[in-house]
């Protein structure tokens, strides 16, 4: 069995490498639309997995990559993180979460989100606020949410930004839809289905809306394997990410993933991380998760980023 498990492991790892030479540069699609802060991920474990996240979303990040996920954390949790993006001191995010989970109603969570810029001689920050539930839909008697199960999910979103000479506020909305079983599951994403930017200039604009569709497998209790992608009404194919989980042990895995921008030909992330796990006896906190995660890009440079997650 571990014999299997080390091949497998191996395998995907190379075809993870090999990524940028075997995805397509579709480059018919050309209509690069920036969706903005809204679309920045908050979750070192998935960037660690290359971004893959949607049908696996079973901590606080189902917030961001699919809330209706948020039905499989049966404690709550406090979740953070922080990114020096691309390693040059300009661009820093940071994420903070709490998940209340009420099996007989729903779970629920609140999160913030802050980016801040230092790009001489223009500074500007972007804020955003979510309220997220989710509930599952079937079967309707199943309160352990363990095996299979299907529910759905909403973000409620409220926006600030303060740039050079004016400032925006907003809203946004995401339905989120997750399809679980004993070794597939599935699940979509549809951020931003409506939404509005009101400018302290009188201008007025949408968020451009993007749909992150993902599936997840589990060949071996110990192996998780996960494939995303990002599609919206002006490019059919926008991004791929690929990724996997392996545990190593009960309190450590490893992780590694790509991310292949379709519009650009040579733009693909690498990705590799690790988790530790502390599972404490005593009331109050219960357990204690730390992530890490590097990735790079060729244009753009390397990022750090950690996590840490309170169960309680």
């Amino acid at each position: 069995m571990k014999k299997k498990m080390y091949i497998l492991v191996g395998v995907f790892i190379c075809f993870v490498f090999m990524g940028g030479s075997i995805f397509p540069a579709c480059a018919s699609f050309q209509h690069v639309r920036d969706s903005g802060f809204t679309n920045l991920p908050i979750s070192v474990r998935a960037m660690g997995m290359g971004g893959a996240f949607v049908a696996v979303a079973d901590d606080y990040s189902a917030c961001y990559f699919n809330p209706a996920g948020l039905v499989q954390i049966s404690h709550r949790q406090l979740g953070s993180t922080y990114s020096d993006l691309y390693g040059e001191g300009l661009l820093k995010h940071s994420f903070l979460a709490f998940v209340e989970p009420t099996p007989t109603m729903g779970n629920g969570g609140v999160s913030w989100s802050h980016l801040s810029a230092d790009l001489e001689p223009e500074k500007w920050e972007y804020d955003l606020w979510a309220y997220s539930y989710a509930r599952v839909i079937y079967p309707k008697k199943n309160l352990t949410f363990k095996n299979k199960f299907v529910s759905l999910g909403i973000n409620l979103k409220y926006l600030k930004q303060i740039a050079p000479g004016e400032e925006a506020n907003g809203y946004s909305a995401d339905l989120g839809y997750f399809n679980k079983g004993e070794k597939i599951s599935w699940g979509f994403n549809f951020q931003d289905i409506f939404s509005q930017i009101n400018w302290s200039t009188g201008r007025k604009e949408q968020i451009p809306s993007n749909l992150k569709f993902g599936v997840s497998w589990k060949p071996t209790s110990k192996s998780l394997l996960a494939i995303d992608v990002d599609t919206s009404w002006e490019d059919f194919l926008k991004e791929m990410h690929l990724g996997g989980e392996f545990e190593i042990s009960h309190s450590f895995k490893l992780r590694a993933g790509a991310t292949k921008i379709f519009q650009k030909a040579a733009d693909v992330t690498l990705s590799m991380g690790m988790g530790l796990q502390l599972r404490l006896m005593e009331e109050g906190i219960k357990q204690i998760d730390f992530n890490y995660a590097f990735s790079y890009n060729n244009e753009l440079g390397g990022t750090h980023q950690f996590s840490l997650i309170l169960g309680f």
